[in-house]
């Protein structure tokens, strides 16, 4: 009987003070998570655990799928997968890099060595050929993917015109420097 009166005024003093308590509700912040799973992915990648590095850098992207800064994660993505061999599954995320920021001249550089270590560059050059009709930045394509040809100056002269006709577009200026560090190689 003692007990039991000994609880029930326990609980009288101990309700109250659980009602008052405020319960804490933890936010995550799921772009500052997936910048850390990519800068722990770079880690990875740098001492050669690609495995880890790709898990990460897919981690990274799901936590923040739809984002400019995504295409960073989705071509760290692609560089692991060119790393252990699988030129596919780079072509495949760099393309969705492009979607996601598609003024970044050096995404479509990788794309153009994941065509040619698939051996489609060929292929690859058709379907770029008839997309330039209707989107401009198609024609970095063309003229990268002839410049892996071998058709360096056909392949620069289209980098050249592309310039031309979109002088006003952010990923003009990294063609003009690749176009300036491709002529001072050459002479």
């Amino acid at each position: 009987m003692y007990f039991a009166k000994f609880l029930v005024v326990l609980s009288l003093i101990f309700i109250p003070l659980a009602a008052q308590a405020k319960i804490e509700v933890v936010k995550i912040d799921a772009q500052r998570n997936a910048v850390d799973h990519n800068n722990r992915g770079v880690i990875y990648m740098q001492d050669r655990y690609y495995a880890p590095a790709i898990k990460e850098f897919q981690m990274a992207v799901l936590l923040d799928p739809d984002t400019q800064a995504s295409s960073v994660y989705y071509a760290n993505l692609a560089n692991c997968y060119m790393k252990i061999g699988y030129p596919a599954l780079a072509q495949d995320t760099l393309q969705r890099a492009i979607k996601r920021n598609p003024m970044n001249f050096t995404l479509y550089e990788d794309l153009t060595i994941t065509f040619k270590r698939q051996k489609i560059l060929e292929q690859k050059l058709k379907y770029y050929k008839r997309e330039s009709k209707k989107n401009p930045l198609s024609q970095i394509m063309v003229g990268l993917i002839l410049i892996e040809q071998g058709k360096d100056d056909e392949g620069m002269a289209k980098l050249q015109e592309f310039v031309y006709t979109e002088p006003d577009l952010i990923i003009s200026n990294g063609v003009k420097k690749y176009i300036d560090a491709r002529s001072n190689e050459r002479f």
